[in-house]
């Protein structure tokens, strides 16, 4: 045989044997993965077209567009460029593929399409974006070199994103991404150094070309052995990194488009998933969240799937940041490993005594500190969370760790009643009390003794008086809270003065069951969601505002589930709305510098950002400044999630860190919008004037509202630095005979809170209430 007929052999039996031998072990792998996504729950909702539809331009924006992975510039930048280059790179595997059979193979048409008004063809096109992408993506990959090396663990420890990553896969990643871009370059260049009319396409590979000069000398047949020995080797390559990736932290290259197209809807958090439970169809084989990994509906397969590895997520996370075991990156790829390892039981291949230490092992530990051969993910790691969706919003993948943490919570406080024990007045308080903290119903009207005007009072069973525009939903807080009834005053206050017609529910409202939601006691929730909706029906609400963004985003985003359609909007949205039509109008000036902390669940979970904003602007002499961490990126006050009625004994308070990041901004006023995020701020400022830190009166904390207040003609509004934290416990100010209340002490929010249900009553002054017990 000749040589050239020898090296046709070669190249033949050589690439049919890499492509034979590559679909047979990712043909296995494929099935392994696609039989744990059918062995788990269904999700009917997500499993239709109309859903599938609405996810498609999120494709094209997010996944295609690299929209959220662009939020971080350079890496953003540098993993745009390996995944275009991995798109238009695919193309050379059929041009490869065909080469195996015949070296002047072109891809089909793209050689014969000639461009309008050129004598170049569609084929000229691809190989000058072929060399581009290489060009890129090489570029990527030492990027990506650098950036892993610059914050390696050994270097940065906990600080580093990519703590608990598996460092060595990404490092073959970055092999697996040269080697196919480097073979694909020299098979370009070996070819146009072979030259001839079949290679001409290949003068608009610049890249090809100049790497070309280094092959000049070679004998005609050691460059066509070149590209045939390129070609296997790339197809070897592209087999091997295909298999790498399904048994790797790679595998979201694959899985990211079905992933996205059955992906969450909305993208903002608003709701956990909905628990239908139905007591009268309940046995005992009947399992309510999530207790082992089969227990998870089919889409969070596939978000363990996408797990990158990046560490964007704990980056941002508030419990890993203050030292806690929770870090939502380790929690997906815990429960992800586990999936793995007990895949052969699930699908049938392994029995149950050669399952039995993984079947051993419970999904969530029942106390802290459990053996990992017990236990896969802590009982400290499913508790730290406070549910701010910070690692939802910086997920590149969109990987739903709130939901997941829900729904395991969900199993353990139903199916086990395992939780921490402070919860449990909360619980009992909630469903003795109507409210967390077990203060009696006609309680819940004190806050409106002396208001002028009075607002409407709703009578269950009867319809609103004609003309009321709102129902005010106060919340728990804002009703028995003595620091949050005084924003509810002044809530009210300002809907009076603009004019606004409004009715409250009084003692006939309760909790919304946010918190027991939170913590995994839907059947709770649903009792109170149920209760409460009923209420609203039978008085006529239809618009309703609410001034706590946990209730917002219940009343809003859940109570649909359970037949609730209203039309809710938040307190700084309405006030901001009169404040463009002129209805509130400030005018007195108030110097100060103020930095507005975004709650939690009015950010991230309802995209609600600009109109507190535009509320605390619109007093003349404000100086707004941002904290380095606000808006999309903000840092949680630590009370969500149930945290409020928590001990938080691991680590740095996170109230701790959040006031610390906002006194870097040198601020007169802190402002916020929520009742949990005023209750943990205020008490971080008492603690760091407790530790001479500051000084008394220094700086305030301020509802939006109550900034707004400042602002209005017609009264006698306090000096920055006095009253709201040096008034006196409890003391109420009446200024300028207008009914405006001043503001109060620190520490007199307190009173009522620690009369509660006996969650930590006699927390020291010191000590952030929800974390030392409200």
């Amino acid at each position: 045989m000749q040589p050239e007929q020898i090296l046709a052999v070669v190249r033949i039996v050589g690439g049919i044997a890499v492509v034979g031998v590559t679909a047979a072990i990712a043909g296995r792998r494929i099935m392994f993965l696609y039989g744990l996504i059918r062995r788990a729950q269904p999700d009917p909702d997500r499993a239709t077209w109309a859903y599938v539809r609405g996810n498609l331009k999120y494709q094209f924006t997010k996944v295609l567009g690299q929209q959220k992975l662009l939020r971080w510039s350079l890496p953003g930048v540098l993993h745009a460029w390996v995944f275009w280059s991995f798109l238009v790179v695919q193309a050379t595997i059929i041009e490869v593929f065909g080469e195996i059979f015949d070296p002047d193979f072109k891809i089909p048409v793209a050689g014969r399409l000639a461009l309008p008004g050129s004598d170049r063809t569609l084929l000229d096109v691809i190989v000058f974006f072929q060399d581009t992408f290489i060009l890129l993506a090489m570029v990527g990959i030492v990027g990506f070199l650098v950036i892993r090396l610059a914050q390696h663990p050994r270097r940065l420890g906990r600080r580093s994103r990519f703590a608990g990553s598996n460092l060595g896969q990404g490092y073959w990643v970055l092999m697996g991404e040269f080697g196919v871009t480097y073979t694909l370059l020299l098979i370009h260049a070996s070819r146009w150094a072979i030259g001839g009319e079949a290679n001409r396409h290949l003068q608009a590979a610049f890249l090809s070309r100049w790497v070309a000069d280094f092959l000049e000398g070679m004998t005609p047949l050691a460059l066509e052995a070149t590209t045939a020995g390129m070609a296997t080797v790339h197809l070897a390559i592209v087999g091997w990194f295909l298999v790498f990736t399904l048994n790797s932290k790679h595998l979201h290259v694959l899985s990211i488009f079905p992933k996205e197209l059955f992906s969450r809807q909305p993208k903002a958090l608003g709701a956990v998933p909905h628990l239908p439970i139905d007591l009268e169809t309940m046995t005992e084989e009947t399992v309510l969240g999530v207790g082992a990994v089969e227990d998870f509906r089919w889409p969070y397969l596939l978000d363990m799937y996408s797990c990158t590895e990046c560490g964007r997520c704990q980056s941002q996370c508030p419990a890993w940041h203050t030292g806690k075991p929770l870090n939502p990156k380790l929690l997906v790829m815990d429960l992800r490993d586990h999936l793995y390892a007990k895949g052969p039981y699930l699908l049938g291949k392994q029995t149950e005594e050669q399952a039995a230490d993984i079947l051993s092992k419970k999904l969530v530990g029942d106390a802290p500190g459990e053996a990992p051969a017990q236990a896969v993910i802590d009982a400290d790691v499913l508790w730290s969370c406070t549910t701010c969706g910070a690692c939802v919003e910086e997920c590149p993948v969109d990987i739903q760790h709130v939901d997941m943490i829900v729904e395991m919570r969900r199993y353990k406080a139903m199916m086990e009643s395992s939780f921490p024990h402070e919860a449990g007045a909360m619980l009992r308080n909630i469903e003795n009390s109507g409210n967390p903290w077990g203060i009696g119903a006609q309680q819940r009207e004190d806050w409106m003794r002396g208001l002028d005007p009075q607002p409407v009072r709703a009578t269950p069973g009867s319809a609103l008086p004609d003309g009321i525009e709102y129902l005010f939903w106060v919340g728990c807080a804002g009703s028995v809270d003595d620091r949050a009834k005084r924003i509810t005053r002044t809530v009210a206050e300002l809907l009076g003065r603009a004019g606004v017609p409004y009715a409250v529910l009084g003692s006939a409202e309760t909790c919304t069951g946010d918190p027991a939601r939170r913590l995994g006691m839907d059947h709770l929730f649903q009792m109170m969601a149920a209760s409460n909706v009923e209420t609203m029906r039978s008085v006529g609400a239809t618009r309703i505002v609410a001034w706590c963004p946990h209730c917002f985003n219940t009343l809003r985003n859940e109570y649909p589930d359970l037949g609730g359609q209203f039309e809710v909007i938040h307190h700084s949205q309405l006030l901001a709305h009169l404040i463009d039509e002129g209805r509130l109008v400030a005018t007195d000036q108030l110097d100060a510098r103020v930095t507005y902390h975004d709650p939690c669940y009015l950010g991230r979970h309802n995209e609600v950002y600009s109109a507190p904003r535009r509320v605390v602007d619109a007093v003349p002499g404000i100086h707004p400044t941002e904290m380095q961490r606000c808006r999309s990126n903000g840092f949680c006050c630590g009370a969500g999630g149930a945290r409020m009625w928590m001990e938080e004994r691991i680590g740095k308070r996170v109230n701790i860190e959040r006031i610390e990041e906002a006194l870097a901004t040198e601020p007169d006023l802190i402002s916020t919008a929520c009742p949990f995020c005023m209750t943990m701020l205020e008490d971080a400022v008492a603690q760091k004037v407790q530790e001479g830190a500051l000084a008394a009166g220094q700086v305030q904390v301020l509802d939006v509202a109550e900034v707004l207040q400042r602002g209005l003609p017609g009264r006698a509004p306090a000096a920055v630095g006095e009253a709201a934290n040096g008034a006196g416990d409890g003391a109420v100010v009446e200024v300028a005979g207008d009914g405006a209340v001043g503001e109060v002490g620190a520490r007199g929010h307190r009173g009522v809170m620690s009369s509660g249900g006996g969650t930590g009553g006699d927390a020291d002054a010191t000590s952030p209430a929800g974390t030392g017990g409200p």
